[in-house]
């Protein structure tokens, strides 16, 4: 067709745009454009997931997130890294195939994984998030290719602001921690001279009666029996609850768990003074190095006071198996299993693969390592140091750290026998083997022993680099495990003496009561007021309770005023691990000791008496005896009048 000077070409008909809009389907994208389709859907189902998070976790079940702080920036982007693997395969095969990749072939395989990773956060089964994930990217690859031009600008245009959003949230997180940490210790007044350095040391989990401190017969603790040989040791030390989150509450404020709001979902009141804060106003650097991710975490309240606090690593693996949906959703031991059978079956060698649970994503070692590194750092300020150090090893699921290391029974070989601990928790232990409860026991010893073993490298640590011998040492447990007495598992599910009866070493550094033994009850919760008694910080602190150098002291064989009775206390779990038959099924719980008798009354009003000295196992239950009428009512009026004090 021949055309006049000046006229314009018509334009082309409408079926000749859609074909120029959507390409001819023999034009694929280029491999950069396929990498950043994947880094647009990554942060566009980042977003989404943690959005879908925070509803779930805050809005519906009404719980802490379990996440660390810095979660708002990790999810999207542990989600767009995680779809830079299907998309550094795709832009691979573009390079490599003539023609590259269709845009619909890209952004529906890449739509396929990121809604999978969305599904992972709803309450579906695996086939129903396939199918669901499978749809939406079928519509994806229908969408961009008949829309190719409008799909490839959007998200050129879009992508810059996506990563912006990320990069501004992700500096005003970790610039905001390290703004207020240094505002917190440029704030300090000057410490007292000649102040001592405090180091509190917390063993979640552990039960005195599996300790050869308190003569257990395994050799459990053998570095913990030499260092109580320079302080104090207390034979009947109790925690003020069976659990993590009120047991530190108290050890950090003095007060008992029913006056400082805390639960299994709720935080610790704000107003309560802390032993960090204290400290802190005294001058003191503070710092804080936690395993137990669950419930000692920076949004429990404990971390109040310190100016520095440790809780979730951040990493290339925690961050996929603990932040990200999908790999939240997924078992990987479960999958390990898979490729240890396949890969024995194809080279006839055994192949153990271990991943990480999440329960020990910090093992004790790494806890040490934190330390030490801010201690580097706090050693040149020549200031004292407050540093609470908790270790969750010998918390379920009972993993061995160190399998190289002499055990004290059965260990997990097979991956059954991993898979049985990883899940213990949830089991029916009724319906177990026999083997299968002792390999739990028996790795409860080894995991017992490793930190003992990681207590012996820490303090000669400590004396190498001239700091332990300035330092106020505290061991102690927040509380215990039931390993099949009272046909008991777990913790947090009763008030028996295996799950409340914990640990206490004092060492203080000028070593006036060495190889000291008390053997009468004492209760964590007069921790605060002990430390700041050894101090000489007393005067004006807010802890209430009394120090425990008191029994300690070189008067201490003399009358001592009467003891106030102990008091713990336990709340309703939220998941019962013994599936109705733990006491705290049928409600709160609370008990007390005193007069040589350990006092217990359950939800539904029900009560046990057991006496301290002649039954520490707690098997003979004295409350229907003829001469224990007048316990009980001494004990429940003891009960009423201290709750009363509030």
């Amino acid at each position: 067709m021949v055309f006049r000077s000046g006229s314009t070409a018509p334009e082309p008909p409408e079926t000749t745009l859609q074909a120029t809009e959507g390409g001819s389907p023999s034009v694929g994208v280029s491999p950069a454009m396929i990498l950043l389709l994947a880094t647009w859907v990554g942060l566009v189902a980042g977003w989404l997931d943690l959005g879908l998070m925070v509803v779930e976790r805050r809005l519906i079940r009404g719980e802490f997130y379990r996440l660390g702080e810095h979660f708002v920036w990790l999810i999207p982007l542990g989600v767009a890294v995680l779809m830079l693997v299907p998309g550094t395969v795709l832009a691979l095969i573009a390079g490599l195939r003539r023609g590259g990749v269709r845009p619909g072939m890209a952004l529906g395989l890449l739509a396929f994984v990121g809604f999978l990773d969305i599904c992972a956060r709803l309450p579906l089964s695996v086939w129903a998030s396939l199918v669901l994930s499978a749809g939406v990217a079928v519509q994806s690859a229908r969408l961009a290719g008949a829309r190719r031009r409008a799909t490839l600008g959007l998200v050129r245009r879009t992508t810059p602001w996506l990563v912006g959003v990320l990069l501004a949230v992700m500096l005003a997180k970790i610039g905001g921690r390290a703004w207020s940490e240094h505002r917190a210790t440029a704030a300090l007044p000057p410490p007292p001279e000649d102040a001592r350095n405090v180091l509190l040391i917390v063993w979640d989990t552990v039960r005195a009666g599996n300790l050869s401190l308190y003569g257990y017969g395994r050799p459990t603790t053998p570095n913990l029996e030499r260092f109580a040989g320079r302080g104090v040791r207390f034979d009947l030390a109790f925690a003020t609850s069976s659990w993590t989150l009120p047991s530190h509450a108290s050890l950090f404020t003095g007060r008992w768990p029913y006056e400082l709001g805390v639960g299994w979902t709720t935080p610790l009141r704000p107003g309560v003074p802390t032993l960090a804060e204290y400290l802190g106003s005294r001058g003191y650097d503070t710092a804080g190095f936690v395993a137990n991710l669950d419930y000692c975490s920076r949004e429990t309240g404990l971390d109040r006071g310190f100016a520095h606090y440790e809780d979730y690593p951040i990493g290339l693996y925690e961050t996929f198996t603990r932040y990200v949906g999908l790999g939240h959703r997924t078992d990987l031991l479960g999958w390990a299993c898979i490729l240890e059978r396949l890969a024995e079956g194809a080279s006839g060698r055994p192949l153990e693969l271990k991943p990480r649970s999440r329960e020990h994503a910090k093992r004790g070692a790494e806890v040490d390592r934190e330390f030490l590194d801010w201690l580097s750092w706090q050693q040149g300020r020549r200031r004292p140091f407050f540093a609470f150090l908790n270790y969750n090893d010998a918390h379920t699921p009972y993993e061995p750290p160190e399998s190289s290391a002499p055990g004290f029974g059965l260990r997990p070989v097979t991956c059954r026998d991993r898979l049985t601990l990883r899940h213990w928790a949830g089991l029916e232990k009724a319906k177990l083997a026999r083997n299968d409860v002792r390999m739990a026991s028996d790795a409860y010893d080894d995991c017992i022993s490793y930190l003992d073993r990681r207590l012996g490298v820490l303090l000669d640590e400590l004396g190498r680099r001239g700091v332990l011998d300035d330092t106020l040492v505290i061991v102690a447990s927040d509380h215990g495990e039931h390993l099949g007495d009272h046909l008991l598992f777990f913790h947090g599910c009763s008030l028996y003496r295996q799950v409340v009866q914990v640990p206490l070493v004092i060492v203080d550094p000028q070593g006036q009561a060495a190889g000291r033994v008390v053997a009468e009850p004492v209760s964590l919760r007069d921790v605060p007021a002990t430390i700041v008694d050894v101090l000489g910080l007393n005067l004006e602190a807010p802890f209430p309770g009394r120090s425990l150098a008191r029994l300690w002291g070189e008067d201490s064989g003399g009358a001592r005023p009467s003891a106030e009775p102990l008091l713990m206390e336990t709340d309703k779990p939220i998941v019962l691990m013994n599936q109705g038959r733990e006491p705290a099924a049928k409600g709160p719980m609370k008990s007390l000791v005193a007069g040589g008798m350990h006092y217990i009354r359950s939800g539904d009003g029900s009560e046990e008496l057991y006496s301290l000295r002649s039954d520490p196992q707690e098997r003979v239950n004295l409350s229907g005896a003829p001469a224990a009428g007048g316990i009980l009512q001494q004990f429940r009026a003891g009960l009423v009048t201290m709750i009363r004090k509030k």
